[in-house]
């Protein structure tokens, strides 16, 4: 699979359907053990066991610590991001993408009509485009590549009577 047919597939696809929800009034020291202690980078906000919010490792980092608050001191409900940014199943990676791009988040959530499925982050996407990227690079052709086209031969004797053939005389018979 292609890069351009990984940013075609669904969010689905990629989505981390286990959700981790916190109620609003839980710390955020509480907040930051559970994200560690389930290899996670953020948690759903509740009010009500309604979804309000989320609270990010970024979060953590630029609206507590930096600003000197004390973590087991401040709210879940007051540092989180809200209101929550959503898509519907059989959304495109590249739609997702683009609407985390437009809105500066890392992360989005994945609805089914009003129910919230699951979420997808850009570290879990880009993660799975290395897997690829490897895997590609794995099954490329072995032989020598040519410097100015890219084709591959199988050796040097090859490339050789290639570049004479071809780009040599491109050079010889190009108009001035």
């Amino acid at each position: 699979m292609t890069i351009l047919e990984l940013l075609d597939a669904k969010v689905e696809d990629f989505m981390r359907k286990e959700l981790v929800t916190l109620d609003g009034n839980k710390s955020v020291c509480e907040s930051a053990r559970i994200m560690r202690d389930q290899g996670i980078g953020s948690v759903i906000v509740t009010k009500d066991d309604k979804p309000i919010g989320i609270v990010t490792e970024r979060d953590i980092l630029y609206k507590v610590v930096a600003e000197g608050k004390d973590p087991t001191k401040t709210l879940l409900k007051e540092v989180m991001s809200s209101p929550l940014i959503s898509v519907p199943i059989g959304t495109t990676v590249r739609e997702a993408l683009t609407i985390m791009v437009k809105h500066n988040i890392r992360r989005l959530l994945i609805r089914d009509d009003d129910k919230i499925v699951g979420i997808i982050s850009q570290r879990s996407y880009v993660g799975d485009i290395k897997k690829q990227a490897i895997s590609l690079e794995l099954e490329l052709p072995k032989g020598v590549k040519c410097p100015y086209c890219g084709s591959v031969f199988p050796d040097k004797e090859a490339l050789y009577r290639h570049i004479d053939r071809i780009h040599v005389l491109e050079v010889l018979f190009a108009p001035p």
